[in-house]
């Protein structure tokens, strides 16, 4: 039974190919997505005024979109950045600088002195030491003389037509000088003749020993330099001149 089962199932399965293939009639219709070429060209309408909306050489570029051009940015600008630039040697002139210096003092005096320039004026090591002796000093001299007595006196020197000056000696007091020599010699002929002038009560007196003394030279000072010295030496910056000039 089955063999006869499988016999007739192979024979419908060749009958059906045999008519499909058209062996025995003309085969059904093909359905519509299988129609042949001819027959899809027949079927269109206007067949030459079709366009493809995307050609085939621009199949690539219609699904991409085209990106906006894109703007160069401009060249960075360079940032001057101030340098130091070094000034040439002499462009900028040299502060002035100048010599001053102190008269004669004795010892202690002009030690002092000095220390209050190096403490006070910040000027250490910026000075020099000429050592020196003062010799003795002689005075014609009127006094010692009370204040009310100078006064009076002075007035009756100016009548004469005779110079003089206030002096304090030491050991001696206030009076009136009216000459100051280096020898006593020198004193005693001018005390001659200011007493044949009718000047009867003048003496010849010493006004100082020989004195050791120091002359301070600050050879290189600035304005600003000198007006510190000035402040450190106190009311004797009064005596502070500039250096004499030396012959070169």
């Amino acid at each position: 039974m089955l063999r006869v089962l499988v016999l007739l199932l192979l024979l419908a399965n060749a009958a059906l190919a045999a008519w499909q293939w058209g062996w025995l009639g003309a085969p059904p219709p093909a359905p519509a997505q299988a129609a042949s070429e001819p027959q899809r060209l027949a079927q269109q309408i206007e067949p030459e005024r079709l366009r493809l909306l995307n050609p085939p050489g621009q199949a690539g570029h219609a699904t991409e979109p085209t990106p906006p051009p894109q703007q160069e940015a401009p060249p960075p600008v360079p940032t001057t950045q101030p340098t130091d630039t070094p000034t040439p040697p002499g462009a900028v002139a040299r502060e002035a600088r100048r010599c001053w210096q102190l008269p004669p003092l004795p010892l202690e005096q002009a030690q002092a002195l000095r220390r209050s320039a190096e403490t006070q004026a910040d000027l250490r090591g910026r000075h020099t030491e000429t050592p020196g002796t003062l010799p003795v000093r002689w005075l014609v001299y009127i006094g010692p003389l009370a204040e009310a007595d100078l006064a009076a006196r002075r007035a009756a020197l100016r009548l004469q037509g005779l110079d003089h000056r206030t002096v304090e000696v030491p050991g001696t007091g206030s009076g009136l000088a009216l000459g100051t020599f280096s020898t006593e010699d020198a004193a005693r002929r001018a005390l001659a003749e200011v007493q044949q002038r009718g000047v009867r009560d003048a003496r010849v007196v010493r006004e100082r020993p020989p004195v050791n003394v120091l002359t301070l030279r600050w050879p290189d000072l600035t304005d600003a330099e000198l007006a510190r010295l000035r402040t450190a030496l106190g009311t004797q910056a009064r005596s502070l001149a500039a250096c004499p000039a030396t012959g070169g």
